[in-house]
């Protein structure tokens, strides 16, 4: 699929990571433009990956961090962990959690 409906803004600041950086940056946008597939609630999304534990004696923990525009709402998530990929998946999951939960609340009332 790797193209969405909406703006997908990519920042990545792990050096790791940039040689696969169409990898997942190609993974974020299928899951997303799945996520919107049928609605018309998503307006963008921002991703972001960084490794905040960078030159400082604890061991590199890598961190994805991923917002979701909704109207007047965002809805995020941030992940992190020892393998990117695994930690990715993980934003994922929790943004995909909050956005069904979001519409089931809105569908509700």
């Amino acid at each position: 699929m790797d193209k969405a409906n909406f703006p997908i803004e990519f920042n990545n600041e792990i050096d790791d990571v940039k040689k696969s950086e169409n990898a997942f940056y190609t993974q974020a946008v299928n899951r997303l433009s799945k996520l919107a597939e049928g609605h018309n609630d998503i307006s963008g999304a921002m991703v972001n990956f960084k490794l905040p534990a960078k030159e400082r004696e604890t061991a590199y923990i890598n961190e994805v961090t991923i917002v979701v525009y909704m109207g007047a709402e965002n809805i995020a998530a941030t992940e992190k962990g020892e393998h990117f990929e695994p930690t990715l998946n993980g934003a994922l999951d929790a943004v995909e959690r909050q956005v069904r939960e979001y519409r089931k609340q809105q569908r509700n009332y």
